[in-house]
């Protein structure tokens, strides 16, 4: 990865969770120095988020996001400072890269433009990928304030899954490897249709989370995996045979689970 001197990021760090933590790994691994802009009480009562009640005050987000950083990297490397508009200091002289979320990409580009108009140089924007929870759907501040997932983003509740398989042979092997990453699971066999990323989509928009296994190769297996906000691209296992299946599949939906996309 490319370094820089100052880097700068923002956001309101609300029960800070792993999203959170990529990005501010991100962040140090790029910049010798990290300015944080912390959104502060009045600039959330004038942009409203879900469950606002729920959000904590600036001054306990403030010191469990010190109390992080400060476990982790030296103070001298980093700054926590108020945020009381959408751009903070990133407009500001001295900033040589910005760290966005795939989903704040947008605002990174507005601090550009805004930049632009003030007559600074633009920045470049490091994005980094959202990371999953248990249901593969994004890991976030809202959806813990609402209990659906803890700061690892894990499930509290049962996941609703399902499956449809092309052999009737494969829907054994496939509720296993479901059992096994996903506990918790409700599995639910539905038919194939036409293949297998129609068959994902089309139970993706019933369930939170479906699974289609289609026959590839004499040996092999075609892989979709779809939730209603999201369709991973199909994949090929090799599983030459049923128990290979169950073991190659739970180890490719543990890993769509832990690295972000």
């Amino acid at each position: 990865m490319r370094r820089f001197g100052r880097v700068v990021l923002g956001g309101t760090f609300d029960r800070l969770h792993v999203g959170h933590e990529a990005l501010l790994a991100t962040a140090f691994r790029a910049g010798r120095t990290v300015a944080i802009g912390l959104t502060t009480d009045r600039y959330l009562a004038a942009h409203p988020k879900p469950d606002r009640e729920r959000i904590a005050t600036f001054g306990a987000r403030r010191r469990a996001l010190a109390r992080w950083l400060a476990a982790r990297y030296a103070c001298s490397r980093w700054t926590i400072v108020p945020l009381e508009n959408a751009f903070g200091r990133s407009v500001e002289d001295g900033v040589d890269a910005l760290v966005v979320s795939a989903d704040t990409l947008a605002g990174g580009r507005r601090v550009n433009a805004e930049r632009r108009r003030l007559g600074r140089r633009t920045v470049p924007l490091l994005t980094v990928p959202l990371v999953l929870g248990d249901d593969l759907e994004p890991v976030s501040s809202r959806r813990i304030r609402s209990g659906a997932i803890d700061r690892a983003g894990r499930r509290r509740a049962p996941i609703s899954v399902a499956v449809s398989v092309r052999r009737p042979e494969d829907l054994g092997p496939v509720r296993a490897a479901v059992r096994r990453v996903f506990p918790r699971s409700r599995i639910e066999a539905v038919p194939f249709g036409r293949s297998a990323s129609a068959s994902a989509r089309k139970g993706a928009a019933l369930h939170e989370l479906a699974l289609a296994v289609d026959r590839g190769s004499p040996s092999g297996r075609r892989v979709a995996v779809a939730a209603p906000a999201l369709e991973l691209a199909t994949v090929r296992l090799a599983a030459p045979s049923p128990a290979a299946l169950a073991g190659e599949l739970a180890a490719y939906l543990g890993r769509a689970r832990r690295e972000p996309l």
